[in-house]
């Protein structure tokens, strides 16, 4: 086999090469694809909506754990999942996508069987549900930069749309998730994990009728870790939205997780039921957002629209820590979704455009792991925050956060001067 040196020019400078196997010119994908792969990644993101409602509600509902010691829970439980993640974006450049995918989904509906059994032992503890994030979280880990990485060869759209469509696609499936979190207490713990273990297992269908996703590389020829990260330091711009990523994470979306639910149960006195509601309104806002997205896609200035998040972003956390009235508590929570669900959204088509196709798997896992490694920390940091002052306190760390990430973003990050420009033939490598 013939192994040439080539060299990836990027819309944010620089350039990445590596020995491997030129790209094979492959047709564009059958118009089943795309819909399949919708399928079997809402069927994901329903079951994984419902794992973060139980793991959060097991937690501060059922077994009233302190806040401090539920942060410290959620660190434990997703701590492990980042020695994972990276392997998991290996992985999914080694292996051919349609087979690797359903595999996951077979892995992932084993957990909620095992706890299934120690809730029907009488056996449910602190332990047990710290086990079972950790569980959950480490194959999702290692599954998402492959099913993430697939998304571009399975859509015949530009990559602003096809991420877009997928994100309306999932959160609106992942409503179901709060749904039935929300119907624990009339259909019982069992019946609702016994529900999410069927979720995943009718994921292998979807996944199964994907089409061969081969790497198009021989074995000698396929990157390793080193040569994914070295490809993203010479992608400055994709390194600069990463990091501005990984700040907000801390202290934006880890308020969400971390300090909502005890908003919803102390400030509110709400029960389960409420913070299902309370999710549901975030998710429809950020399923919002992105509906409105698609009707101005493709942006040419997405770098902009996410430093302006910033700065309104900020306004709402000032609403819900002056703990408003009930209505106006979830207007402010939709309006956190609609704006979470852009910088998201821009952010993952920022990486997802400017990554290379061989390394795509490994630098999306990169940008999973700033994810993963900020709600540890923050799970730790707010949940003390949340102990020693009240929930609402959790809310003001990420106004200060914001307004650091539009003034950083906007003077060295480059963002403001990206621009977008679709490429149909990246799609097919």
């Amino acid at each position: 086999m013939i192994q040439i040196e080539i060299f990836f020019n990027t819309p944010a400078g620089g350039h990445f090469s590596g020995m491997i196997r030129p790209p094979m010119q492959q047709p564009e994908p059958r118009r089943s694809a795309y819909p399949w792969y919708l399928t079997s990644a809402s069927l994901w993101m329903a079951g994984m909506s419902l794992q973060g409602f139980l793991f959060t509600w097991l937690l501060v509902g059922t077994l009233e754990t302190p806040a401090d010691q539920a942060g410290i829970a959620r660190s434990l439980a997703e701590f492990p999942p980042l020695a994972i993640l990276l392997l998991g974006g290996v992985l999914g450049d080694r292996f051919n996508g349609r087979h690797f995918l359903t595999l996951m989904h077979l892995l992932m509906a084993l957990p909620p069987l095992l706890i299934l059994g120690v809730v029907e032992a009488g056996a449910l503890s602190y332990g047990w549900v710290v086990v079972f994030g950790v569980l959950m979280a480490s194959i999702q880990a290692l599954s998402d930069p492959a099913r993430q990485s697939a998304l571009s060869r399975v859509s015949r759209l530009d990559v602003q749309r096809s991420v877009t469509i997928m994100t309306i696609f999932t959160s609106s499936v992942g409503i179901g998730g709060f749904y039935l979190g929300g119907q624990m207490d009339v259909l019982g713990l069992s019946t609702v994990l016994l529900i999410q273990s069927l979720i995943f297992a009718l994921g292998m269908i979807a996944t199964w009728r994907l089409p061969d996703l081969p790497t198009g590389q021989t074995l000698s020829a396929r990157p390793g870790l080193a040569t994914g990260l070295q490809a993203l330091w010479r992608l400055p711009l994709v390194r600069n939205v990463i990091g501005l990523n990984f700040a907000s994470s801390l202290f934006n979306a880890g308020a969400y997780i971390v300090a909502i639910p005890y908003i919803a149960k102390e400030v509110y006195g709400g029960d389960a039921g409420f913070f299902a509601i309370v999710m549901t309104v975030f998710t429809v806002g950020s399923i919002g957002s992105n509906l409105i997205l698609l009707l101005f896609m493709p942006l040419k200035h997405p770098g902009r629209l996410f430093l302006i998040m910033q700065l309104t972003r900020a306004l709402i956390l000032l609403l819900l820590w002056s703990q408003p009235s009930l209505w106006l508590f979830y207007a402010g929570i939709f309006a956190w979704g609609l704006n979470m669900g852009v910088t998201t959204t821009m952010v993952r088509t920022t990486v997802q455009e400017l990554a290379p196709a061989a390394v795509r798997a490994q630098i999306l896992s990169v940008l999973l792991f700033s994810f993963l490694v900020s709600s540890p920390i923050s799970a730790i940091l707010l949940g003390f925050l949340i102990a020693e002052t009240t929930p609402l306190a959790a809310l003001l760390p990420g106004v200060a956060v914001s307004l650091l990430i539009f003034g950083v973003g906007l003077a060295w990050s480059g963002l403001w001067r990206y621009e977008f420009s679709p490429d149909p033939a990246a799609r097919l490598e």
